[in-house]
């Protein structure tokens, strides 16, 4: 047995004891933080939603992306640390976001708008792939400030737009979570009521982002 600064003898019954102590404590923290986003993974995955049904088609397994750099519509660097911690709402385009790709700017915008308390914990991006007409580029972000526009124009870029274009037609609306996976997509047809109902169930049954 071992001896203790007290003098008295500990047993291994009691160090065993301490041990696993100690590793129920580590379990409950990796609980603590691994928890918020498990239950809105189940939420999605098993349908379980307070009120309704989810609008958008769920991807599952979840995609795990890997973000390459981008440069933005103002010229300035958009690191992947940009997408963690937060809720992302993604739209690709492949031409400079013509008149039907506007439509569903404007609709994601009133949408983003209208989830007043939790609009920091969501962000919009929209990827454009294709030719970019620079003067519409700056008309649209001059009209929607809170938009993130990227350019992909590398190999990296295309491939990571690529993902996206395997899952869904050009023109979708993507959701991705604060850990980086691709969960859902929409069609560019869905009404804005639909996708601001399943933002605020998500977001409410979340404590992610």
């Amino acid at each position: 047995m071992k001896q203790t600064d007290t003098g008295m003898t500990q047993s291994p019954a009691n160090e065993s004891a301490k041990q696993k102590s100690g590793k129920k404590m580590l379990l409950g923290l990796a609980v603590v933080f691994v928890l918020p986003f498990t239950i809105a993974a189940t939420l999605h995955l098993l349908d379980i939603r307070p009120g309704g049904k989810s609008f958008g088609n769920l991807i599952t397994p979840p995609t795990a992306l890997i973000y390459p750099t981008f440069a933005d519509a103002k010229g300035e660097q958009f690191a992947p640390s940009r997408w963690d911690k937060i809720w992302s709402i993604v739209m690709i385009d492949g031409q400079s976001c013509a008149e039907a790709c506007q439509a569903n700017v404007d609709k994601l915008n009133r949408i983003h708008i209208s989830l007043n308390k939790e609009f920091d914990r969501v962000q919009r991006i929209l990827i454009l792939d294709g030719e970019v007409d620079a003067e519409q580029l700056v008309a649209l972000q001059t009209k929607y400030k809170d938009l993130i526009i990227l350019i992909a124009d590398s190999p990296a870029q295309q491939s990571f737009v690529k993902v996206f274009d395997d899952t869904s037609a050009k023109g979708s609306v993507f959701l991705v979570d604060p850990l980086g996976n691709l969960m859902m997509h929409y069609p560019s047809t869905l009404g804005p009521k639909e996708l601001y109902s399943d933002m605020k169930r998500l977001l409410k049954n979340s404590w992610g982002g």
